[in-house]
């Protein structure tokens, strides 16, 4: 991994279908951006999918978040810099 190419963490709340996580994939792969890492997590108690993953590229991540949220089964997106997440940890 690059040191000097930011790092980003997306938290996401998503509506579970079988396809959200490739469209997910999909727009992050189109943007530009590296996955780094990728948790899902599914509420039985819910149809609703939490899914936290690490991107990076020197693209702004404002542009990513833009262009998912504009993908149907989303339905928040929060964007955590990693560097500010470790300093909570």
């Amino acid at each position: 991994m690059n040191t000097a190419t930011p790092e980003h963490t997306l938290r996401i709340s998503a509506a579970q279908q079988a396809t959200v996580l490739e469209r997910i994939l999909q727009v992050t792969r189109y943007r530009g951006f590296q996955v780094n890492g990728i948790n899902m997590f599914s509420e039985q108690s819910s149809d609703a999918l939490d899914i936290e993953m690490t991107v990076s590229s020197e693209h702004p991540v404002s542009q990513l978040q833009l262009q998912l949220s504009k993908l149907f089964d989303i339905k928040t997106i929060e964007i955590q810099d990693t560097a500010s997440a470790q300093c909570r940890a």
